[in-house]
């Protein structure tokens, strides 16, 4: 592992590196995380590096108190560097409710530049240092303990690379005169509904509605900010709640009661049991809905 490499997995260790960051103009971030079973990203990993400091790997599931990380990642004063941000950005604000702004995000910068707007991260550090990064960890469960020392030097390229294109990118911006239009691409980052949309727009996300339409398409609305809402509250995937197409199925057939709900496929006892109810109100609207058209 690379020696000007830190791991920090204690409250002391934390809190004094971060009083090390203090004064520093930009900061690289990178987020390691796992969304397999949940509905929020669980935070599993967060690297940082800044130039003159050593970059740091930190274990956000080993420390109690992560509130000196958050006060330097919060720091109006410091640019945060990321690349492709949107996903990271996410963690942080079902975190904390707000973004860590300012932020500069290489992949939107190296755009402006005449790059590829979907330019990857490791495409951009091919591209423009030369350096061909490992692959060997991208399927990784970043949950699990210990981690080995390649996970941790994988994760620590992340940064390490990302603030030397920073650096590179940033005076290449100004020269062209785009660095204004960089800061309000990057504002565009900082809008909520990014994060957090609307479950009444969830529908718009299911294929399969086009099958639909009128009423039929009210009620499916209706179920999909259902399961947007309930997902969100039991912090489970939208299709552990219900798949897609059961969604439509029930919104094609309008099942009256728990025996009709327990026929459409994708429909067991224990959704029954828990949401049965709830869901044939919301169908029992819809029903109304068509009686009082006819």
């Amino acid at each position: 592992m690379n020696k000007d490499l830190v791991f920090i997995d204690s409250d002391l260790e934390l809190t004094q590196h971060c009083r090390q960051l203090r004064g520093c103009a930009w900061l690289a971030v990178d987020t390691e995380f796992e969304r397999v079973s949940t509905y929020y990203p669980e935070l599993c990993l967060l690297q940082m590096a800044s130039s003159g400091r050593m970059t740091a790997v930190i274990d956000p599931l080993a420390i109690a108190h992560l509130e000196p990380l958050y006060d330097v990642l919060y720091d109006p004063s410091i640019t945060k560097v990321f690349h492709a941000a949107r996903q990271d950005l996410e963690i942080f604000f079902h975190i904390k409710g707000v973004l860590p702004f300012p932020i500069f995000d290489t992949q939107i910068a190296a755009a402006l530049l005449g790059y590829d707007k979907q330019f990857s991260y490791a495409n951009l550090i091919n591209e423009i240092l030369g350096v061909e990064l490992a692959k060997t960890q991208t399927r990784t469960n970043w949950k699990r303990r210990p981690l080995s020392r390649s996970q941790l030097q994988y994760a620590a390229d992340d940064v390490i690379y990302l603030g030397q294109v920073y650096e590179l990118l940033l005076p290449r911006l100004i020269e062209a005169g785009k660095l204004p239009l960089l800061e309000e691409e990057c504002k565009t980052l900082a809008r909520p509904e990014l994060y957090q949309p609307d479950p009444e727009t969830m529908w718009l996300k299911i294929r399969e509605a086009r099958k639909l339409e009128g009423k039929l398409l009210a009620v499916l609305q209706q179920l999909a900010a259902w399961r947007e809402i309930t997902a969100r509250a039991e912090n489970q995937p939208r299709k552990w709640i219900l798949q897609d197409h059961t969604l439509v199925e029930m919104a094609r057939v309008l099942p009256t009661s728990q025996d009709d709900l327990s026929r459409i496929n994708g429909v067991n006892e224990r959704l029954l049991k828990r949401h049965g109810a709830a869901l044939l109100e919301i169908i029992g609207q819809g029903h109304l809905s068509l009686r009082q058209k006819e």
